[in-house]
């Protein structure tokens, strides 16, 4: 019998459990601080909420945990969170703006390769009644603080739907939707063979030259400067500008294969990393599920693939506090003090192996933990508690009265 994880996915254990946590821990308090609030929805959904959503309808199944219950109604894990975002506004009165994040596990029934997995983490922010790309502004603050707390830098290069169907309308009239789902593999084939992709299917290949330029001025001078396209890129840039949020570039080759994207798209990249994220706005999806007409706009980024990153570049997770263990003396002693200091507010994990000092120290030091709190016969009569730094092997002795003291030194 093989009891390993099911293929495609994986366990999280120790330090690595600690920097998932810390990730998803990092982007809740963020996005707490804009004023989202969170969302939960199942991880299990009816079929057609994601068949309405897809173009591909019911060759969807291919691509998706599918499965028929007891009752024989069709069902699905769900692949990602907007649809049922959507639905929730459509089926319920939201006061607007409804701003929302929701971080947890979804799936896919890809062929698992190296850091593509079939159950991942994503962590989603969506603004719902906004028409504006004010709303998109909001969305790179967002990002830009999300990324700067784990100590990364972002890059998102963005584009607009509405700027790529002007373009196609011109060299693929009729043909736009076709057009675009080529245009959108540009980062996995050359151009060469996207150009006889499009051929094959009628289309000017042109376009990719065009596109591939990455010049608004060059598209200006194709479609015009007064398109609804042009304006939005324009705007949008100028805020970006406006507020110093260099990081955020147009790239006229970004297309976004979901149907449903109706302006600014975007995605995201990690410096001299790999992409870890991607939206933009789908001002029509709640309506196709029968609520009313509602902007809206919104951005998944792939914990798992941040993991996946900071596991590489050897991102490591400390424990706040200390490792407290007594040395010649009893147990319960040690308990009552260790109680004592959680009621200070400070973070206290207590040896219950009975190991020596050497091997407390060891196993604190692998466990991720900076200090360690020691306590002997000479630091019980004197009311102390020996505090060592593992890292620079300092020590201090402090009074167990003096909890602010030892708050300061060992919750930093």
């Amino acid at each position: 019998m093989d009891y390993q994880p099911v293929r495609g996915m994986r366990d999280l254990i120790g330090q690595d459990a600690m920097i998932q946590e810390t990730v998803e821990g990092t982007f809740r308090k963020v996005f707490a601080k804009y004023g989202y609030l969170p969302l939960y929805t199942p991880a299990v959904e009816s079929f057609d909420l994601f068949k309405v959503k897809g173009a591909a309808g019911e060759a969807i199944k291919d691509e998706i945990y599918y499965f028929k219950d007891k009752s024989d109604r069709e069902l699905a894990l769900r692949f990602e969170f907007t649809a049922s975002l959507a639905r929730v506004a459509a089926t319920n009165q939201l006061k607007m703006p409804f701003k929302r994040y929701q971080i947890g596990e979804v799936y896919r029934y890809d062929r698992p390769q190296a850091k593509r997995y079939r159950a991942f983490t994503q962590a989603d922010i969506d603004i719902l009644g906004v028409s504006g790309v004010e709303a998109e502004l909001e969305i790179m603050f967002l990002i830009r603080d999300c990324f700067s707390a784990l100590g990364l830098k972002p890059k998102v290069v963005f584009n607009s739907r509405k700027l790529l169907s002007e373009v196609l309308a011109k060299y693929a009239p009729g043909k736009e939707i076709e057009a675009m789902r080529v245009l959108d593999k540009l980062d996995k084939v050359d151009k060469k063979g996207i150009k006889e992709m499009l051929e094959e299917k009628g289309i000017e290949s042109f376009v990719v030259d065009l596109i591939e330029m990455n010049s608004l001025a060059q598209i200006e001078k194709v479609i015009g400067a007064d398109t609804e396209g042009v304006k939005e890129i324009k705007k949008f840039e100028a805020l970006c500008k406006e507020n110093d949020l260099g990081f955020v570039e147009f790239d006229a080759r970004l297309a976004r294969g979901f149907e449903y994207y109706t302006g600014i798209v975007f995605e995201v990249k990690l410096d001299k990393g790999p992409s870890v994220g991607g939206g933009g706005r789908f001002d029509k999806l709640i309506g196709l599920y029968g609520g009313q007409s509602t902007p809206a706009v919104g951005i998944g980024l792939g914990v798992s693939r941040i993991f996946d990153y900071l596991k590489e570049i050897g991102f490591k997770v400390g424990f706040e506090g200390m490792y407290l263990f007594g040395i010649g003396v009893e147990a319960a002693k040690l308990f009552r003090i260790a109680d004592k200091l959680r009621s200070e507010g400070i973070f206290v994990e207590t040896d219950l192996a009975g190991r020596n000092l050497s091997k407390n120290i060891d196993f604190a030091q692998k466990k991720g933990y900076k200090f360690v709190g020691i306590i002997g016969e000479n630091e019980i009569k004197a009311k102390t508690i020996t505090i060592k730094n593992i890292e620079s092997g300092k020590q201090e002795v402090l009074k167990l009265g003096d909890a602010e003291k030892i708050r300061k030194l060992v919750m930093k």
